[in-house]
């Protein structure tokens, strides 16, 4: 039972949280503008882009050459459009969203601590990093993810269950995203950050599942990832709303999901240390 709730609870605050988020933007016009360069961007520019390509000007091609030729002619209309368009696009918009995204959790941060008497703000950065500790943690952790993501890939195969467990490991990473920016703020590592998750696992399944089922219903790769872009500020906004790593406290063993990655993490730490 106490596994449903904390579930549930993790769904709640997703939504729930997005009330405050709403509130922030309006009362905040520099947060509300980033916000909008994020949604230009990803929902105007690039998703829209791609459903005129696929659903309007595709069809209307097609239906103007002849049929022999249809299958050539859609083939190279699409390797042109994704290498002039979609890889250029993609590589710009997945660079200006770690800037943006940053911006975003700044002036969160910010705001929150003008307003520190909320007995909600979850903006208390204890310590700051330094420059060489923050590098080696950012890899660390961009290592530790890509192998998270590799598992859960694994996990998709399995028959039966493998899409469900494929889209709670891609919660835990949505979620893991999220609070990184507030965990990251108060000093802690990635193997703090992961401990959290195993501790609180079946919340941040809860927590980031509406954007995973969103990212696993698109049409393809690079929808998802504008349905991943559209929907991450706001989740990453709603994260600083969270009392401080207090998510509801109820009894649920540990599941320590990226321990596995960590480990294998580990371990190309060693061997690269060992070949230096």
């Amino acid at each position: 039972m106490d596994l449903l709730l904390t579930f549930m609870y993790g769904v709640q605050d997703s939504v729930s949280s997005s009330v405050n988020t709403i509130k922030l933007l309006k009362s905040n016009s520099e947060l509300r503008n980033k916000v909008t360069q994020c949604l230009i961007l990803n929902g105007v520019v690039f998703m829209l882009s791609l459903v005129v390509f696929e659903k309007v000007l595709v069809p209307v091609v097609l239906c103007l050459v002849p049929l022999e030729t249809s299958s050539l002619i859609d083939v190279i209309l699409t390797t042109l459009f994704r290498v002039l368009w979609v890889l250029p696009l993609y590589v710009i918009s997945r660079l200006l969203n770690v800037f943006w995204y940053q911006e975003i959790a700044d002036l969160v941060y910010m705001d929150l601590q003008r307003n520190s008497s909320s007995s909600r703000s979850e903006s208390h950065r204890t310590s700051k990093m330094s420059l060489s500790t923050v590098l080696a943690d950012v890899i660390y952790s961009v290592i530790v993810q890509c192998i998270f993501l590799l598992q859960a890939g694994l996990i998709s195969t399995l028959p039966a269950i493998g899409n469900i467990l494929h889209i709670a490991h891609m919660a835990l990473v949505y979620a893991l995203y999220a609070y990184e920016y507030v965990w990251m703020g108060q000093g802690l590592g990635v193997i703090q950050r992961t401990a959290i998750i195993h501790l609180n696992w079946c919340y941040f399944i809860g927590y980031g599942l509406i954007m995973s089922l969103g990212v696993a219903a698109s049409s393809s790769y690079f929808v998802g990832v504008c349905v991943f872009s559209l929907l991450f500020p706001i989740l990453l906004i709603s994260s600083h709303f969270r009392q401080k790593n207090q998510f509801h406290g109820l009894r649920v063993p540990p599941l320590p999901l990226f321990k596995p990655s960590i480990v294998v993490t580990e371990w190309i730490i060693k061997c690269f240390s060992r070949t230096r």
